[in-house]
Protein backbone atom coordinates (compact mmCIF):
# COMPACT_ATOMS: atom_id res chain seq x y z
CA UNK A 1 0.00 0.00 0.00
CA UNK A 2 0.98 3.56 -0.62
CA UNK A 3 1.51 6.28 1.32
CA UNK A 4 -0.32 9.43 0.72
CA UNK A 5 3.04 12.08 1.08
CA UNK A 6 0.69 14.86 0.21
CA UNK A 7 -0.15 15.70 3.66
CA UNK A 8 3.39 16.48 5.09
CA UNK A 9 4.04 18.67 1.91
CA UNK A 10 3.94 21.60 3.90
CA UNK A 11 7.04 20.30 6.10
CA UNK A 12 8.71 18.68 3.28
CA UNK A 13 11.27 21.68 2.24
CA UNK A 14 12.18 22.65 6.10
CA UNK A 15 15.83 22.73 7.22
CA UNK A 16 15.94 20.09 10.48
CA UNK A 17 16.11 22.90 13.13
CA UNK A 18 19.96 22.98 14.61
CA UNK A 19 20.56 24.53 18.34
CA UNK A 20 23.08 28.09 18.14
CA UNK A 21 23.69 28.10 21.51
CA UNK A 22 25.21 24.50 21.86
CA UNK A 23 26.60 22.24 19.96
CA UNK A 24 24.71 18.99 19.07
CA UNK A 25 25.47 15.74 21.53
CA UNK A 26 27.71 12.98 20.21
CA UNK A 27 26.68 9.52 19.33
CA UNK A 28 28.38 8.05 22.40
CA UNK A 29 27.24 10.95 24.86
CA UNK A 30 23.46 10.27 23.53
CA UNK A 31 23.86 6.62 24.06
CA UNK A 32 25.09 7.09 27.57
CA UNK A 33 22.24 8.90 28.67
CA UNK A 34 20.19 5.14 28.26
CA UNK A 35 23.01 3.18 29.66
CA UNK A 36 21.69 1.16 32.70
CA UNK A 37 21.70 2.27 36.13
CA UNK A 38 24.13 0.63 38.79
CA UNK A 39 21.51 0.82 41.52
CA UNK A 40 23.80 -1.40 43.91
CA UNK A 41 26.39 0.95 43.78
CA UNK A 42 29.81 -0.75 45.75
CA UNK A 43 28.01 -4.15 45.36
CA UNK A 44 31.13 -5.33 43.43
CA UNK A 45 33.78 -4.05 45.73
CA UNK A 46 32.04 -5.88 49.15
CA UNK A 47 31.49 -8.89 47.47
CA UNK A 48 35.27 -8.77 46.50
CA UNK A 49 36.10 -7.83 49.82
CA UNK A 50 34.38 -10.60 51.55
CA UNK A 51 35.94 -13.10 49.48
CA UNK A 52 39.36 -12.11 50.11
CA UNK A 53 41.16 -14.52 52.01
CA UNK A 54 42.99 -14.19 55.04
CA UNK A 55 45.16 -16.25 57.75
CA UNK A 56 44.67 -16.95 61.38
CA UNK A 57 47.84 -16.44 63.22
CA UNK A 58 49.14 -19.56 64.55
CA UNK A 59 50.57 -19.78 68.45
CA UNK A 60 54.18 -20.84 68.77
CA UNK A 61 54.86 -23.72 70.87
CA UNK A 62 57.81 -23.64 73.69
CA UNK A 63 60.55 -25.23 71.31
CA UNK A 64 59.41 -22.21 68.72
CA UNK A 65 59.37 -19.48 71.70
CA UNK A 66 62.69 -20.67 72.81
CA UNK A 67 64.58 -20.57 69.75
CA UNK A 68 63.09 -17.00 69.01
CA UNK A 69 64.05 -15.59 72.75
CA UNK A 70 67.89 -17.03 72.19
CA UNK A 71 67.72 -15.35 68.78
CA UNK A 72 66.18 -12.19 69.59
CA UNK A 73 68.63 -11.92 72.66
CA UNK A 74 71.84 -13.03 70.22
CA UNK A 75 70.88 -9.53 68.14
CA UNK A 76 70.38 -7.56 71.09
CA UNK A 77 74.03 -8.02 71.70
CA UNK A 78 75.19 -7.83 68.38
CA UNK A 79 73.09 -4.51 67.72
CA UNK A 80 76.32 -2.03 67.11
CA UNK A 81 77.07 -4.39 64.57
CA UNK A 82 73.62 -4.00 62.54
CA UNK A 83 72.97 -7.76 61.95
CA UNK A 84 70.67 -8.35 58.78
CA UNK A 85 67.86 -10.89 59.63
CA UNK A 86 64.89 -12.66 57.95
CA UNK A 87 61.78 -11.86 59.96
CA UNK A 88 58.39 -13.76 59.11
CA UNK A 89 55.88 -12.11 61.25
CA UNK A 90 52.15 -11.91 61.04
CA UNK A 91 50.48 -8.82 60.13
CA UNK A 92 46.67 -8.25 61.07
CA UNK A 93 44.39 -7.65 58.24
CA UNK A 94 42.97 -3.78 58.87
CA UNK A 95 39.45 -4.33 58.09
CA UNK A 96 38.65 -8.03 58.57
CA UNK A 97 39.79 -10.57 60.70
CA UNK A 98 42.51 -12.35 60.43
CA UNK A 99 45.76 -11.16 58.32
CA UNK A 100 48.91 -12.35 56.56
CA UNK A 101 52.42 -13.66 57.03
CA UNK A 102 55.24 -11.83 55.68
CA UNK A 103 59.27 -12.47 55.07
CA UNK A 104 60.60 -9.17 55.54
CA UNK A 105 64.30 -9.08 55.18
CA UNK A 106 66.33 -5.79 56.46
CA UNK A 107 69.55 -4.52 58.85
CA UNK A 108 68.29 -4.23 62.31
CA UNK A 109 68.77 -0.89 63.84
CA UNK A 110 67.15 -1.39 67.25
CA UNK A 111 65.36 -3.72 69.20
CA UNK A 112 63.26 -2.26 72.42
CA UNK A 113 61.98 -4.46 74.82
CA UNK A 114 59.92 -1.94 76.48
CA UNK A 115 57.78 -1.42 73.67
CA UNK A 116 58.34 -4.81 72.16
CA UNK A 117 59.05 -4.12 68.65
CA UNK A 118 62.12 -4.81 66.16
CA UNK A 119 63.02 -1.52 64.19
CA UNK A 120 64.96 -2.67 60.77
CA UNK A 121 66.64 0.48 59.15
CA UNK A 122 63.97 0.96 56.38
CA UNK A 123 61.74 2.06 59.24
CA UNK A 124 59.67 -1.34 59.88
CA UNK A 125 58.42 -1.37 63.17
CA UNK A 126 57.57 -5.15 63.74
CA UNK A 127 55.46 -6.01 66.95
CA UNK A 128 57.40 -8.74 68.63
CA UNK A 129 54.40 -10.91 69.44
CA UNK A 130 53.79 -11.13 66.14
CA UNK A 131 56.84 -12.66 65.12
CA UNK A 132 57.06 -16.39 64.07
CA UNK A 133 60.48 -17.41 63.02
CA UNK A 134 63.22 -14.70 62.74
CA UNK A 135 67.14 -16.07 61.35
CA UNK A 136 70.31 -13.66 61.74
CA UNK A 137 71.87 -13.80 57.37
Amino acid sequence: MMEDWSRYADIIGIEHFEPREHQRMSAYDRAAQFAPFAALTGYDAMVSETSRLTDSKGELDEAQMLALNETLADIMDRINEHPRVLVTWFRKDARKQGGAYLKTEGTVQNVEPANRLVILKDGSRIPMDDIAAITLL
